[in-house]
């Protein structure tokens, strides 16, 4: 069994969270325009900037028809969802968009692209309109991939409460064995826009040979209060 220890991750968290602290710790009245604040790296800089986009995008505020100009990054365009995972139009107007750096999802792995942002229109079943933010990318290291993968995916969750906020309600894993590939899929309550909380999907990848492959989903509408008991 390896030993999930890799000191320059951890140095690479206590670098992160100093700049991470203020973006994450409140939830922006007005959207603003998605910034990526930390390299994008097959560390946690990079888990970083999924953190970072999916609470200005999901969980600041409900999808509107002109959220996507406004959290458009510098360099990105909006496409269609269909057009970012097909390649193609279906001709009919698009119930979802995709801000991406190529416009298209291949081109965003084989390219290495920070994450992309599809967000889903409101319907009347679904008011507040879904939210999917994914990052995938292929390891920046040489060496120490398979004691960086353990060190991922012993830090998400402790990461990803602290960073959103978050409590888990999906049953955690009762211990962890060094493995060759994970795949880690998990659910939280998070703090969103309208004091309310966000029922958020969290899916990590992380495989030796293609890397790092992130997810984070907000497909649910808000529930409760941040100050009921």
């Amino acid at each position: 069994m390896r030993i999930a220890c890799l000191p320059q991750f951890a140095q690479i968290a206590c670098l992160s969270v100093a700049c991470s602290l203020g973006a994450l710790s409140t939830v922006s009245a007005e959207p603003a325009r998605i910034i990526f604040a930390h390299k994008n790296w097959s560390d946690l800089r990079g888990v970083l900037n999924v953190f970072e986009t999916a609470r200005a995008a999901c969980l600041a505020q409900p999808v509107t028809k002109d959220l996507p100009k406004q959290l458009l990054p510098e360099g990105y365009e909006i496409v269609s969802s269909s057009l970012h995972a097909l390649g193609f139009e279906t001709g009919s107007e698009p119930k979802a968009v995709v801000l991406s750096r190529t416009g298209d999802e291949a081109n965003d792995y084989a390219e290495g692209a920070p994450p992309y942002v599809e967000l889903t229109f409101a319907t009347d079943a679904a008011p507040s309109g879904g939210c999917r933010v994914a990052w995938r990318r292929k390891w920046d290291y040489s060496q120490d991939v398979d004691r960086i993968m353990d060190s991922m995916a012993v830090l998400f969750d402790p990461w990803f409460s602290y960073a959103l906020k978050a409590v888990r309600v999906s049953r955690p894993d009762d211990g962890f064995t060094a493995q060759e590939q994970y795949s880690l899929l998990s659910e939280w309550a998070v703090p969103c826009f309208g004091g309310k909380w966000c029922r958020v999907g969290a899916l990590l990848e992380l495989r030796r040979d293609e890397g790092v492959h992130l997810t984070i989903t907000r497909s649910e509408e808000p529930v409760g209060s941040q100050d009921a008991n």
